[in-house]
């Protein structure tokens, strides 16, 4: 049971990070792709998801238009085959709000907890 209720906060903080880091990265000028996002998750983050809930959740995102994809060459120029480039809609813009906002709202309820 517990493992879980860990797991699902686990993929509601995925999917609040995978919205903003798609959200910032054209601010550097560099489109992310699936195996961008999947890389900078596994290595900086540490939020245990692996590449296939990583794709996984970009494809759900993508089917519930919170984000949009184009398919374009790899930036890598070892890799001869055409890659997702995701972008964030209007909706995935509202949904970050709604993530922040709750979160927000849970740790100021956590915060008030008597000691």
């Amino acid at each position: 049971m517990l493992d879980k209720e860990f797991s699902n906060l686990r993929n509601g903080y995925l999917t609040l990070y995978i919205l903003k880091y798609i959200e910032m990265k054209p601010k550097v000028k560099m489109a992310p792709f699936g195996a961008l996002i999947a890389q900078e998750i596994e290595s900086k983050n540490q939020l245990g998801a692996g590449k296939s809930l990583v794709f996984s959740k970009l494809n759900r995102l993508c089917e519930g238009e919170y984000l949009s994809f184009s398919w374009k060459e790899s930036p890598n120029p070892r890799v001869k085959k055409k890659v997702k480039f995701f972008t964030i809609t209007a909706k995935g813009k509202k949904l970050i709000l709604k993530l922040q906002n709750e979160q927000k709202r849970i740790n100021k309820v956590l915060d008030n907890l008597p000691a």
